[in-house]
């Protein structure tokens, strides 16, 4: 399988990016790329996941954790007596 490379380039000899193109439907430009949080949620009503993708096609560029198990305690430093 070949290495995914990110929907945007440098263009040479400048300091600027070039708008980034869908791969699917070949819309351009980054007020294509949206996100939205999934319909999944945790017991809390948080959603599990941000999805990123083309308001176009729907092409998913990426699903990003938004929900994290915190812990509840940190860990206990113990100092042996001497």
């Amino acid at each position: 399988m070949p290495p995914i490379s990110p929907p945007w380039t440098w263009t040479s000899g400048s300091n600027e990016m070039s708008e980034p193109v869908c791969p699917k439907c070949g819309v351009a430009g980054v007020d294509h790329i949206v996100s939205k949080d999934s319909k999944e949620r945790s017991l809390a009503k948080q959603p599990w996941f941000i999805i990123v993708h083309c308001n176009q096609c729907g092409h998913v560029y990426n699903v990003l954790t938004k929900h994290v198990f915190a812990e509840t305690t940190g860990p206990k430093l113990v100092i042996p007596k001497l």
